[in-house]
């Protein structure tokens, strides 16, 4: 049998079928989308690690940095105020915004030791009570209330108060006196560096996208504006979340502690101000809040008076979710329920304490990117077909279209 050759490519090349094509590709393709997602997910595995390892050392300057973001339009204002005179500006700047806080901390700082100090010493006597009636109310349950106590027990003296001793003998099974004193006393001083960058941070020029794009010419310039696009989307949602959240937190704690101190409950407002603030992490404030908070209330009045504080806090948590927060932070961050309960458990899994501060504008960038690049590859897969020409055009007249030969002899 003959085989006629001589369609056959003289260079030796593969050549495959249009199917075979669209195979090769698309396998390449999600290899390639495998490698860059595994690779991203180890680049922020390892930075997240790294930065939570050196966490007081990184976590001042990355501190003092987003305050710069979220201080920078007051001392814009300031530098007009003193025409351009940089120096002049900053001590304006450090002066007006240390005199509240340093006020914030001695007036409210006070009431607050206070408070706590108090919440301290009247804690096991509220927790005895407890005890006591839950064991009166569910007797099925009291060799589990009995075991709980138990272990609550080592820490009380006879007077009924905290026992130092054993607090210490715990303390001491991880660390030294010695340690822990330097530990807190190193901690300190570098948070207290946190001003010294802030004032610093937020007299240099913001880097906007495009300067950090600038300072990257070995990228391609489609790809360098892709990196500008992605560092300004970056800091925009950083930058509104943090500035969303603490106008957020803070109003909540002072209707928190504000309801909490006219309701009667014990240190209600110290309880409710520090509910409110630890917020700043979604559900941070209202599980630990409410697990201080409703035995307190138990403790003082019983189980209708927790109720009422129960019926507060759900008052105000619906408040701030359907009118506050929408309010305050619109829909930049776009993300459900759902969502913001993995991205907090992915993230702090991810990169400790630092990963949950930081889940829910990490994902809610994550999501933003995502939705782009959908919307930038739906013209690679737009199959719509082309629109017809209209068919009442009417063909063009041979008369109309001079031919080549007469057009050449006109000229």
């Amino acid at each position: 049998m003959n085989h006629d050759c001589s369609a056959a490519p003289a260079t030796g090349r593969l050549i495959f079928t249009p199917v075979q094509n669209r195979v090769i590709t698309t396998a390449l393709t999600l290899v390639c989308a495998l490698f860059v997602t595994v690779a991203t997910v180890a680049v922020l595995l390892l930075a997240l690690r790294a930065m939570g390892y050196f966490f007081h050392i990184v976590g001042p300057v990355i501190v003092a940095f987003y305050l710069s973001l979220l201080t920078r339009p007051w001392y814009a204002r300031l530098l007009r105020f003193t025409g351009g005179r940089a120096a002049l500006a900053a001590t304006l700047f450090t002066v007006s915004v240390l005199t509240p806080l340093i006020l914030i901390v001695v007036f409210f700082g006070t009431f607050a030791v206070q408070q706590g100090s108090s919440l301290l010493r009247e804690l096991p006597g509220m927790i005895t009570k407890t005890h006591l009636a839950l064991t009166e109310r569910f007797p099925e349950l009291k060799g589990v209330l009995n075991e709980v106590y138990a272990g609550f027990r080592t820490f009380i003296g006879s007077d009924g108060a905290f026992d130092p001793g054993a607090l210490t003998a715990v303390l001491r099974q991880g660390v030294t006196v010695g340690n822990a004193v330097f530990s807190v006393g190193s901690a300190t001083l570098l948070w207290l560096l946190t001003v010294f960058y802030w004032v610093i941070f937020v007299m240099q020029p913001p880097l906007s996208g495009e300067a950090l794009a600038a300072r990257l010419p070995f990228f391609h310039a489609n790809a360098r504006q892709t990196i500008a696009r992605y560092f300004h989307n970056f800091n925009d949602i950083i930058v509104s979340y943090f500035r969303g959240q603490i106008i957020d937190v803070t109003i909540q704690g002072a209707l928190y502690g504000t309801a909490f101190f006219l309701m009667g409950l014990p240190y209600g407002f110290i309880i409710g101000f520090v509910l409110g603030l630890m917020n700043l992490v979604p559900y941070l404030g209202v599980t630990i809040g409410l697990c201080v908070a409703l035995p307190v209330a138990f403790a003082h009045g019983g189980l209708g008076f927790t109720a009422a504080i129960f019926g507060i806090f759900c008052c105000i948590q619906t408040f701030d979710g359907y009118l506050m927060q929408p309010y305050i932070q619109g829909d930049r961050m776009k993300l459900s329920a759902w969502q913001i309960v993995f991205a907090l458990l992915f993230w702090t899994q991810l990169g400790g304490f630092l990963g949950l501060l930081l889940a829910i504008p990490l994902t809610a960038f994550v999501k933003a990117s995502w939705d782009e690049w959908l919307a930038s590859s739906e013209r690679f897969t737009d199959n719509s077909p082309a629109p017809a020409a209209p068919a009442s055009a009417p063909p063009a007249a041979p008369s109309e279209a001079p031919s080549d030969a007469s057009q050449g002899g006109e000229r």
